[in-house]
């Protein structure tokens, strides 16, 4: 049995190749959603010993992490036991880093707060998801600072869990580059912030369009991966490393 850790574009494409292969898998997520394939479902988080019960339990082979490149604490819990059994990562395209005037990578969120505030940016736009409430609550406390999220029960909640004011809650998904520009010349905010999501999360249109509108965008680079994890780039090859 494979468990597919997901919630992303990748992790569904990885459930319809394990099911044209016969591959029997369980897809997990940490929060609910739809799922169609023919894989068993779960959601929950996983600690560490819980995961290891879990694959105990259901007598797991490989893992196979395909969630998003930001899973900080799910990549960390997967290479904990990834000496006692394989992790696959999927990984998804990432475009090269570009050099602009206005565009800056930072590591962190803490570094990124750091430069913003230094060059008296007052107001922002957060491409960075839910999660990152917390992260910016220094500056959102202060100054105006739109976020947008996806409209479901359990990003409404997190948001109203930091008190995070509700007129600035943007509900959506990355958008196509003239949308961006819309969206960001009708808020005009000083700054955007923004995650190394690769192509998937539309991290070029974004760019693009920060550039085209003039606004100075910060990229948080990707962190890095475990050693310990074996990594495969397209399907092919992933099938490849379950045989």
């Amino acid at each position: 049995m494979i468990l597919l850790l997901g919630g992303t574009t990748e992790a569904k494409q990885v459930a319809c190749s394990l099911e044209q292969a016969a591959l029997d898998y369980i897809y997990s997520t940490r929060t609910e959603v739809e799922f169609k394939g023919k894989g068993q479902y779960r959601f929950g988080s996983l600690d560490t010993e819980g995961l290891k019960d879990f694959c105990t339990e259901n007598k797991i082979t490989h893992i196979i992490d395909a969630c998003h490149p930001f899973a900080g604490e799910l990549h960390a819990t997967a290479s904990a036991i990834a000496h006692q059994i394989p992790v696959i990562r999927f990984e998804r395209e990432f475009s090269a880093r570009i050099t602009h005037p206005l565009v800056h990578y930072v590591s962190d969120y803490t570094e990124a707060l750091i430069k913003i505030k230094k060059e008296g940016y007052i107001s922002m736009l957060a491409l960075t998801g839910v999660q990152s409430i917390p992260h910016l609550q220094s500056f959102w406390q202060s100054y105006p600072c739109w976020v947008r999220i996806l409209d479901r029960p359990y990003s409404i909640n997190f948001a109203a869990r930091y008190n995070f004011p509700e007129d600035y809650i943007l509900f959506g998904l990355p958008q196509e580059k003239n949308e961006e520009i819309e969206l960001f010349s009708r808020l005009n905010p000083n700054v955007i912030i923004t995650k190394e999501s690769g192509l998937n999360g539309k991290l070029d249109t974004k760019t693009v369009a920060a550039i085209d509108c003039k606004i100075p965008i910060f990229i948080i680079k990707k962190p890095a991966l475990s050693a310990l994890f074996k990594m495969a780039y397209q399907l092919p090859e992933l099938l490849a490393m379950l045989q």
